[in-house]
């Protein structure tokens, strides 16, 4: 992305694009925002990944937004504080997603084009479910929820970052979809895609995400709940829940409490010293202090050496 990038000069997807390297997230609220924390994940992937593409794919509040008639870039969105940060990194690339014409011709288009999901109180859950997936099988890479702070290059673990599943806790129960790298067209995004195209419940919330990753991996590869050595699928790895979940839900508090108390700060930090993610648990927000970012918040530590663009312009979210 450009320093000068103007509104109307949004990315738009094309296939020379895919690259199963790239690092890619989905905002499927539909107003094309980020917020401080979302900015700083998508900032921390592209500092610490400089080699690597970053594709922040993200939905307009309609699809007509994303072209004008002549099929030419519409100007509908101004340029945000978030996009303004984004473009100082070279490797980062806000792509709109035309939604329709994303969906066409793949297995899901029907789900799609049904419009079943719109009625569910799950829908930008569900969509944010089964783009993710879609975009794998069309092009692979590495997927990172946007609340999914990056904390280290990814190349540093050799192949560990390809084709990886990564365990939500550490009772090794259930896979995350927060975090899942595939090649293009691999066998595992394929099925997901199948699944989703024949089982859509627009009642269930995790059916579609973590749920059904598990349900397959057990099924086509005899994961055992629990136990990661029963893995005999060679072409996906199983990742511990330390890589991307060291601080599960029940004690997210803990990353924007604004603690005064050095030794509670050092051993948190201490716990997540050999994570290469930090989960922001963003869903949690509501039970979650503000960010404070030039306090003693473990996400405002972090921060600050992990995404020091966004942390300059906080006073602007």
């Amino acid at each position: 992305m450009t320093a000068n990038l103007l509104p109307g000069q949004w990315t738009p997807f094309n296939g020379s694009q895919l690259n199963n390297r790239r690092i890619f997230f989905h905002e499927t609220s539909g107003s094309a925002q980020l917020n401080l924390q979302q900015s700083c994940a998508v900032e921390s992937a592209a500092k610490h990944n400089p080699d690597r593409p970053v594709q922040l794919f993200l939905r307009p509040e309609s699809t007509e937004g994303c072209y004008s008639s002549d099929g030419s870039q519409s100007s509908l969105f101004y340029r945000p504080v978030w996009l303004e940060i984004l473009s100082q990194y070279p490797n980062v690339a806000a792509i709109l997603v035309n939604e329709d014409r994303y969906f066409a011709g793949s297995p899901l288009q029907d789900w799609y084009q049904n419009g079943r999901w719109l009625q569910s109180q799950h829908q930008v859950a569900h969509l944010s479910d089964y783009i993710r997936i879609l975009t794998l099988y069309k092009g692979g890479g590495l997927y990172l929820d946007t609340d999914i702070l990056t904390l280290k290059t990814y190349d540093q673990g050799g192949d560990m970052f390809r084709n990886c599943l990564v365990y939500g806790s550490g009772r090794m129960e259930v896979f995350s979809n927060g975090v899942i790298h595939l090649d293009a067209g691999h066998w595992l995004s394929a099925e997901i895609i199948r699944l989703l195209a024949e089982e859509y419940d627009p009642e269930a919330y995790a059916y579609h995400g973590p749920a059904l990753v598990s349900e397959v991996m057990g099924r086509k590869c005899g994961v055992v709940a629990g136990n990661s050595n029963s893995n005999h699928c060679k072409d996906v790895k199983l990742l511990s829940d330390r890589f991307f979940y060291p601080i599960e839900a029940p004690f997210s508090d803990v990353i924007f409490r604004d603690n005064n108390n050095t030794t509670d700060v050092m051993a948190t930090l201490v716990k997540i010293r050999n994570s290469y993610g930090l989960h922001l648990w963003n869903s949690l927000s509501y039970v979650h202090r503000p960010v404070e970012i030039h306090s003693n918040q473990i996400f405002s530590l972090l921060a600050r050496q992990h995404c020091p663009l966004t942390v300059a312009r906080a006073a602007d979210f």
